[in-house]
C-alpha cells in the first residue's frame, strides 16, 4: 500500500469532514452576515447528543443522525432569536454576543460531561483492491465522503430549484434588493438558521465519530468553518466541497512530509493567504471595484 495513495484517501475524508463542518457556519453567515463564533460549540451541542444517546440509551448511531437534524434547529432558532434583538452595529455585536455563547456552552458541557475525552467508536475496514491501488478505507470515511457529497447536492438543489432557495439567494447576494423585490428577508433569516441547525445537526454526530469530544473542543471546528467559508465565496455550495477537499489534501500531505504538528499551521497559512490574495473565494469571479 502506497503512502501517497493513503494520503489521498485521508485527504478527500478529511476534506468531506471540513464540508459538513462549514455548511451550517456558511448558510447562516450568507444569509443574516452574523459570524457565529460560537458555531464549534453548537456542532459539539449535537455530537454531545449524539453521544448520549449511543451511550446511555443504545441508540445506534446511524439512528442518532436524523434526531440530531431533527433537535439542532431548535437551539439555531434560539441563537437566531437572541441576535435578532441586537442593535447596530449588528455584526460587531453578534461577535460579542456569540463568543459569550460559546463560553456559556463550553462551561455546561464540563459540567454535565467533565472534561473526558469522549468518542463514538465505528467498527469495521474496507479494503479496496484496484488494478495498482491497494489502499485502507473506513467505514467512517466512506460515511464522511458520501453525506458530504449527499448534504452538498441537497443544498445546492434546493438553492437553485426551489422558490424558497431562490430567496435565500437572492438575499445572500444582496439583502436591501431582495428586500425591495419583495422577500421578507426577516423571513429568510429564521430559514437560513433553521436549514444551517440540521447541517450542524448532521455534522455533530460525525464530529463525535471523527474527532474527540470535550468542552473547548468547538474552536477548531469553528476555525475550520471560516476557513472553508472564505476559500468557497459565500453562498457557493459546490465550491464549499472543492475547498474543503484542497484544505483536507493539503493537511494530509503536510501531515505525511512534516507531521501532524504542522497542520495547524497548514490551515492558518492557508486562511492567511486567502485573505491577501482572493479575498472573494478561491473559486469566486473577481469583480470591479
Amino acid at each position: 500500500m502506497s503512502v501517497w495513495q493513503q494520503a489521498l484517501i485521508s485527504g478527500i475524508s478529511l476534506g468531506s469532514f471540513y464540508v459538513l463542518l462549514a455548511m451550517g457556519f456558511s448558510l447562516i453567515f450568507g444569509v443574516t452576515h452574523a459570524f457565529n463564533l460560537a458555531h464549534g460549540e453548537l456542532i459539539l451541542l449535537s455530537g454531545y447528543l449524539a453521544y448520549a444517546l449511543w451511550k446511555f440509551l443504545a441508540v445506534p448511531f446511524y439512528w442518532t443522525l436524523p434526531l440530531c437534524m431533527l433537535l439542532l434547529p431548535t437551539a439555531a432558532l434560539g441563537l437566531q432569536w437572541l441576535l435578532r434583538r441586537l442593535p447596530q452595529p449588528f455584526e460587531m455585536n453578534s461577535l460579542v454576543v456569540t463568543f459569550g455563547l460559546a463560553i456559556i456552552l463550553q462551561n455546561l458541557f464540563l459540567a454535565f460531561f467533565s472534561a473526558d475525552f469522549r468518542l463514538i467508536m465505528l467498527e469495521q475496514s474496507i479494503i479496496l483492491d484496484l488494478p495498482g491501488w491497494s489502499v485502507l478505507i473506513t467505514a467512517n470515511q466512506v460515511l464522511l465522503f458520501f453525506c458530504s457529497l449527499g448534504a452538498v447536492a441537497v443544498i445546492h438543489l434546493f438553492l437553485h430549484r426551489t422558490f424558497l432557495g431562490k430567496a435565500l439567494r437572492a438575499t445572500i447576494q444582496d439583502r436591501e434588493g431582495a428586500a425591495l423585490a419583495g422577500i421578507r428577508v426577516g423571513q429568510m433569516q429564521v430559514i437560513a438558521f433553521a436549514v444551517g441547525g440540521g447541517l450542524i445537526g448532521l455534522a455533530g454526530p460525525l464530529f463525535a465519530t471523527n474527532m474527540y469530544l470535550y468542552p473547548a473542543g468547538g474552536m477548531e471546528a469553528t476555525l475550520i468553518a471560516i476557513i472553508i467559508t472564505i476559500a468557497a465565496g459565500v453562498g457557493r455550495t459546490r465550491s464549499l466541497l472543492l475547498s474543503g477537499w484542497l484544505l483536507g489534501l493539503a493537511e494530509s500531505l503536510a501531515t505525511l512530509l512534516a507531521g501532524a504538528s504542522w497542520r495547524e499551521m497548514i490551515s492558518a497559512a492557508v486562511l492567511i493567504l486567502i485573505l491577501l490574495l482572493r479575498p472573494q473565494g478561491l473559486f469566486a469571479k473577481k469583480t470591479a471595484s
